[in-house]
């Protein structure tokens, strides 16, 4: 995460609707117009659900995007939202951070980088 801001803003984008069948090579070659993406992560089929013979979806369906930075994940909402992937609109929206948590990883990361410069 290179550019965090006051605003509790990070690059991180919540993709839903997607295919089931959709996976991680082709979230990257739809996002990675819009910048260098730091991961991909895919929703997962709930693990109880084999028990009870039926398939009950935990998160399937849905992803992650992590950008490197904010603007990227601004122009990935901007222009996917809507965008029709395998007979299915997606559902583009930014990831929100609620304050405390957003003060509490600041923080880790300005500890971090002051101990790095520490051991240099």
């Amino acid at each position: 995460m290179n550019q965090l801001t006051p605003q509790n803003q990070f690059p991180i984008l919540t993709v839903r609707n997607l295919p089931y069948d959709t996976n991680a090579e082709q979230l990257y070659t739809i996002f990675k117009q819009f910048g260098n993406i730091n991961q991909i992560r895919l929703g997962t089929v709930n693990p109880n659900s084999s028990s009870t013979g039926t398939e009950v979806p935990a998160t399937k369906g849905q992803a992650i995007v992590v950008y490197n930075n904010y603007s990227s994940c601004l122009k990935a909402v901007e222009k996917l939202r809507g965008f029709n992937l395998g007979g299915r609109y997606i559902v583009c929206s930014l990831f929100q951070v609620n304050k405390e948590d957003a003060d509490l990883i600041r923080s880790k990361i300005s500890i971090k980088n002051a101990e790095e410069v520490v051991n240099l």
